[in-house]
Formats: C-alpha cells, sequence, structure tokens
C-alpha cells in the first residue's frame, strides 16, 4: 500500500533560533546527479525515540527525496520522528513539511527555510543561520509555498539531472531518429531521453513533426535513421500505452469497461488476472464509476480518463499522450493534467505529451521540448 504524505496544518511553532550567521552559503550546493561517495559522512538522518530509521549520505536533495520513498513504501507517518539533515535551504524545508516530520536539526539553515517551517509548526534547531544558500533550485522556488508544487520541481531536475548521467535511469531513449517520407524530411537527427516516471511536453507548430515522433517511438512509424529504445524491449507492446484525441470511435456500441478490457485482450494472464487489472485501472483513473456506461455517452474527458485506464490495464509503463485535452473544457484540461501527474509521481509512469495548449497549463514540474521544422530543441525546465 503506497502512502500519500500531507502538509501539516498551519501553525506557529516555539522554534530555537540561534544567533544569525549571516552572510551567503556559497558552494554548498549539492549536485543533483550522483550520490554519496562510500563511506562518507552521514548528511541526512531520520530517527525515532533515538533509533535510527533512515541515513543518508548522498548529494544535492537526492536523500530527502529517498527518504519520501522509503516513508511511502512503510506507510507509516514520520509525524514522531526527528530529523538530522546537514544543509536546510527552502527546497528542503518544502520537502520536510510535506512528509510531515515536526522536529528537525541542521548544521546550516537558509533564513528562507524559517517562514516554510513556521507556518507548517515545525520545530528547528540550527548550528549556523545565512542569509540564502547559493543554489539554482533555492532560486527557483523562492516565491514557492506549496509543498506539492515543491517536490513535483525538484523531482524533475532530480530526474533529468540523472537521465543525463545513468542510463539505467531511462524509460525512453531516442537516439538519433529521422524519418523521411518520400522528399520530405518529417524528423531529422531527434535525440530525447526520458527517465522512469519523467513528465516531458512537446510542443511545435501543426506539421512540425510531434505525432510523428509519438508514433515512431510507438512503433507504428518506422524510423528512416537511429534507433529508439524502450525499457524491457521485448515487452514494447504492452508497455506502451498511446492516447490521442479519440481513441475509440464514438458510435462504436461499446461501454467503459470492455473500452478498457481491450488493454488486456491479448494480455497472457487468467480471466480473473484480466478483470482485476481492468478493475484496478478503472479504480486509478477514478472512472470505476462510468464502467456499464456506453463510451459514446462519456464527456471528452471522462473519455479521456478510460482511454488512460486501458493503457494502465494492458501493463503501460509510458503513456504517450497526443492532444489529450484537445477537446476539453478547461476543468477537464485540469482534471486530465492532474492524473497524469499523479500517475507519473506516485507509481512512476513516464509521460510524454505532445499539447498545443503549453501556455494555459500549470507546467510545473515538468520538462519541456519543442519541436521545428523536424528537430527537437531542449527549452528551460518549467517552474
Amino acid at each position: 500500500m503506497r502512502f500519500t504524505v500531507h502538509t501539516l496544518p498551519g501553525a506557529n511553532a516555539r522554534c530555537e533560533r540561534p544567533a544569525a550567521g549571516g552572510g551567503n552559503a556559497v558552494g554548498k550546493e549539492r549536485s543533483p546527479t550522483g550520490s554519496g561517495a562510500a563511506g562518507a559522512a552521514v548528511v541526512l538522518r531520520l530517527s525515532r525515540n533515538g533509533d535510527d530509521l533512515f541515513t543518508s549520505d548522498g548529494l544535492w536533495l537526492h536523500p530527502l527525496l529517498d527518504l519520501t520513498r522509503f516513508i511511502a513504501e512503510r506507510g507509516e507517518s514520520a509525524a514522531d520522528c526527528e530529523l538530522y539533515d546537514k544543509i536546510v535551504g527552502r527546497a528542503a524545508a518544502l520537502l520536510i513539511v510535506r512528509l510531515c516530520i515536526r522536529t528537525v536539526r541542521t548544521d546550516l539553515l537558509s533564513r528562507r527555510a524559517i517562514p516554510v517551517f513556521d507556518a507548517h509548526g515545525v520545530a528547528w534547531r540550527a548550528t549556523t543561520v545565512v542569509d540564502r544558500i547559493d543554489c539554482r533550485t533555492e532560486d527557483l522556488l523562492a516565491e514557492e509555498h506549496d509543498p506539492d508544487a515543491a517536490y513535483r520541481v525538484i523531482r524533475a531536475r532530480a530526474l533529468a539531472a540523472q537521465v543525463a548521467s545513468d542510463p539505467a535511469c531511462r524509460a525512453l531513449a531516442v537516439q538519433g531518429v529521422s524519418v523521411v517520407r518520400g522528399e520530405q524530411t518529417v524528423l531529422r537527427d531527434v535525440n530525447l531521453m526520458v527517465g522512469r516516471g519523467e513528465k516531458v511536453l512537446i510542443t511545435g507548430a501543426n506539421g512540425a513533426g510531434k505525432t510523428s515522433l509519438l508514433k515512431t517511438i510507438l512503433g507504428t512509424v518506422p524510423p528512416s535513421g537511429g534507433t529508439v529504445h524502450i525499457m524491457r524491449e521485448s515487452d514494447r507492446a504492452t508497455r506502451i500505452g498511446y492516447v490521442n484525441q479519440e481513441s475509440v470511435p464514438v458510435s462504436f456500441p461499446i461501454s467503459a469497461r470492455e473500452v478498457v478490457a481491450i488493454g488486456v485482450a491479448a494480455v497472457g494472464v487468467s480471466r480473473r488476472e484480466k478483470r482485476r487489472r481492468v478493475q484496478h485501472a478503472m479504480e486509478t483513473t477514478r472512472c470505476d464509476a462510468l464502467a456499464d456506461r456506453m463510451y459514446g455517452t462519456l464527456s471528452g474527458g471522462e473519455k479521456q480518463r478510460v482511454a488512460i485506464a486501458r493503457c494502465l490495464a494492458q501493463g503501460a509503463r509510458v503513456l504517450l499522450l497526443d492532444e489529450p485535452t484537445a477537446s476539453l473544457d478547461a476543468e477537464g484540461k485540469r482534471k486530465l493534467v492532474a492524473l497524469v501527474e499523479r500517475l507519473a509521481d506516485e507509481q512512476e509512469i513516464t509521460v510524454v505529451m505532445v499539447t498545443h495548449e503549453f501556455d494555459a497549463m500549470d507546467r510545473t514540474g515538468w520538462r519541456h521540448v519543442a519541436i521545428a521544422d523536424g528537430a527537437l530543441h531542449a527549452v528551460e525546465a518549467s517552474r
């Protein structure tokens, strides 16, 4: 069972405030890549009644991200635990309150972290307090107050760094891919590495090659050059799910449950397991109440949730979404984006979404790439 962490209710705690050290802590940011060296000193420790539950000698904010997974896997609260973290800036503080930890010790605390702790009732002790920590992540989150939004930003930065440095973290690798149709070059030398659980937005003008890229990844459009690698390549047919604006013809007489069951039709499992997968997928996407309704009577947002459930039922770990919000109203768009974000953040499902509506959505935690004339261009990670 997965453990969902919630923000503590706002309150002002009695905090021990040491004399301020002042100034900036320069060069204190731990790199987003890699982990601590063997035998390195512990930089983070979670304890309860003096007993260590979790320790880490990792770098940057990875120890707190690892702690998040540790607490989720244990399925219990950390509210009665004490956390030692060697360096705590605003980013770390937002992750800490997201874990409902109430007591924190640190060697170095940024003043930017103090309002976060005060707002969430966290008691803290610090050896030294500085005005700020010289760190790109700190600057990105300087005005952020939502711990969940901060988590998405930090997680996205960590994933992007890991994907670049460690092939084992990649769910999808597009390398030097070109697609030529007749005399037209649709895609030219496209390179895209996407990590497990990463969320990537692809934008571009009509005809730029966005859908062609998705279909090349899916395997329905063969590349003229280059390669596409998917984790567990032998299971490619089931590991990738594809959703476009209208996955099933509206006029076709089929129920929502039957649409989801299409995902398991060719999977070699028992009927009982197929029924379990269908039910679980519909519950995960919160469309189980629609199971017996005819697909053609559903709203646009409901149809897309059913289509995503079909992908989950087949066992997809990579979701390719081609303009999935194009026919939805504002609330439908918000709910669909929230669903795929939840799947990425909680189940490490990789999401690659093509959209024209980049400016209208909250892009926190998404990596943005753009296609122009068949070539892929990286864009600064969105906030």
